[in-house]
């Protein structure tokens, strides 16, 4: 929600800037992903008995989801990252994660319906 307003604010362009937006997205998954991954390896979370059990595709998968949850909210505004974020849940790499993590994906969606922006 916090980049739909950024863009809002930015007063983009969004068909001419497609590409930006998308890279923007994925650097984001990443940047999660990676964070995720050094925080679970500090001596406190290693105290506490953490793990990351998570693997990148998975959290690619989750973030990329949840991207494409977030923006259908606004389609008019996105049709363009909406049908290339459907484009990448659709790869046969991650067709697998859709059933695995239903149970992960309704409970999010609980939450998000309280939300408006």
């Amino acid at each position: 929600m916090k980049m739909h307003y950024y863009l809002r604010e930015w007063g983009l362009d969004l068909s001419k800037s497609h590409a930006f937006v998308m890279k923007t997205i994925r650097q984001t998954i990443r940047f999660s992903y990676s964070s995720a991954c050094t925080k679970s390896g500090h001596k406190l979370a290693r105290t506490h008995g953490a793990r990351l059990v998570v693997q990148q595709s998975e959290a690619t998968w989750l973030g990329v989801h949840a991207f494409h949850t977030v923006l259908s909210r606004k389609p008019q505004a996105y049709t363009g990252i909406l049908k290339t974020l459907r484009f990448e849940l659709a790869l046969p790499k991650y067709r697998r994660y859709k059933k695995r993590f239903r149970d992960v994906i309704s409970e999010g969606l609980s939450t998000l319906t309280l939300l408006s922006f």
